[in-house]
């Protein structure tokens, strides 16, 4: 019989002052956010008796291999670095519509000039995230 440990973690999601996003299993201040993750595919164990002879079905190359717990912590780890890719282009899509608001008017402000300066950066900040999570995500 083959016995499988689980391992169980809490993720925190916690914003940062320049607009990006730190997890960790460490709550990181008062904005940090519990992260709710679906619950591990791992099967259902069912109640076997001690008498109970439990074989193994031989193993054949036509048959797929099921997921090993790597293959289910690496299918875990692509889909929260997609959800944080997902929400970095929505703030990009933001700051760009901002962007373009600002932009059209002619007659800026002082204080309007400074937010159009900051709004690039933090244009610039979000496009460089999503090339690194897009670079994470083709490993």
């Amino acid at each position: 019989m083959v016995v499988q440990d689980t391992a169980v973690a809490e993720v925190y999601k916690c914003p940062r002052a320049d607009g990006s996003v730190t997890l960790s299993n460490v709550e990181k201040g008062s904005g940090c956010s519990k992260m709710v993750l679906p619950p591990s595919p791992a099967p259902k164990k069912s109640p076997v008796a001690k008498e109970t002879v439990v074989k193994e079905p031989a193993k054949t190359a036509d048959k797929p291999k099921s997921a090993s717990p790597y293959d289910a912590a690496a299918a875990e780890r692509k889909r929260i670095i997609q959800e944080e890719m997902d929400m970095e282009k929505s703030r990009l899509n933001t700051v760009q519509a901002r962007i373009k608001d600002l932009s059209a008017n002619n007659a800026k402000t002082p204080d309007q000039v400074k937010e159009l300066m900051a709004l690039q950066q933090k244009e610039s900040l979000h496009a460089s995230n999503i090339q690194l999570l897009q670079k994470e995500l083709n490993r």
